[in-house]
């Protein structure tokens, strides 16, 4: 796929395929306004050196947002505005090591606007991570859901924060969480707080959390038939982590995201 590369700081964008590089843009509050009606692929790398993303997804847009992220966050803040009857597709890849923290804030301000956020993170060796998306709805029937998967292993912790807030108003909205982290080791610390604010009666709203140890009869199969216990945690791994890769249209960088579970397994 042949992406535009963004390097202003303001931008005004239509359909198409472009990437974001932080490298370019470091210490940077970095603004993309999406043009009304159009369908966008982006695809962001190296976000850890950007000051601040913000982007408005504007009226009838379609927006697929691919994140990356390999090397240590220590902070990271997003802020996305959803329009009329326009939708976001997030997909968030953290295969990174030592710390990270991402803030993410989708703000469904018009009637029709959805969200559907996936976020996928390994956590090993002593790594401290946050992951904290937001999404409010502020007007009548919108769609918003978070989903989580994490693996937790060796001295890790992970924290996943997740808010649904449905303003007075937002009727026949439809808000949705879902968290699951796989813990490895007694050492790991998984935690997992999925919060709905509702003001407002007339919607659908849900969440789950679960946070366990792996799983001991998929252990067991694997073992059973001849793997190493290492090496049936990696294809566990791969198979809880590898969904997140749908996000990533070119073939190279599944490629790359798979290697990274790889080595940090």
């Amino acid at each position: 796929m042949n992406r535009t590369a963004i390097s202003n700081i303001k931008n005004n964008i239509k359909s198409g395929a472009y990437i974001v590089d932080g490298l370019m843009l470091s210490n940077q509050k970095v603004s993309i306004e999406i043009e009304v009606n159009s369908t966008c692929d982006i695809l962001l790398n190296n976000i850890k050196d950007i000051l601040e993303l913000n982007i408005n997804i504007n009226e009838d847009s379609n927006v697929t947002l691919a994140f990356l992220s390999e090397s240590e966050m220590k902070e990271s803040n997003i802020n996305i505005n959803v329009k009329h009857n326009a939708s976001l597709v997030g997909y968030f890849a953290d295969f990174s090591n030592k710390t990270l923290n991402l803030n993410c804030k989708v703000n469904l301000l018009e009637e029709g606007a959805s969200c559907s956020y996936k976020v996928a993170s390994l956590v090993a060796d002593d790594d401290r991570k946050v992951v904290d998306v937001s999404i409010d709805h502020i007007s009548p029937r919108t769609y918003g859901k978070f989903d989580c998967f994490g693996i937790c292993k060796d001295d890790g912790k992970l924290t996943v924060l997740g808010t649904s807030h449905v303003f007075k108003g937002a009727v026949k909205s439809n808000a949705q969480q879902n968290c699951r982290i796989m813990v490895f080791d007694e050492a790991s610390n998984a935690t997992a707080k999925p919060i709905l604010k509702i003001d407002e009666n007339d919607l659908v709203a849900s969440h789950g959390a679960v946070v366990g140890k792996i799983n001991d009869e998929h252990l067991f199969y694997l073992t059973s038939r001849g793997i190493s216990e290492e090496t049936a945690k990696e294809l566990i791994t791969l198979g809880y982590l590898n969904p997140i890769l749908e996000g990533f249209k070119e073939e190279s960088l599944k490629e790359h995201i798979s290697s990274l579970i790889e080595r940090r397994m």
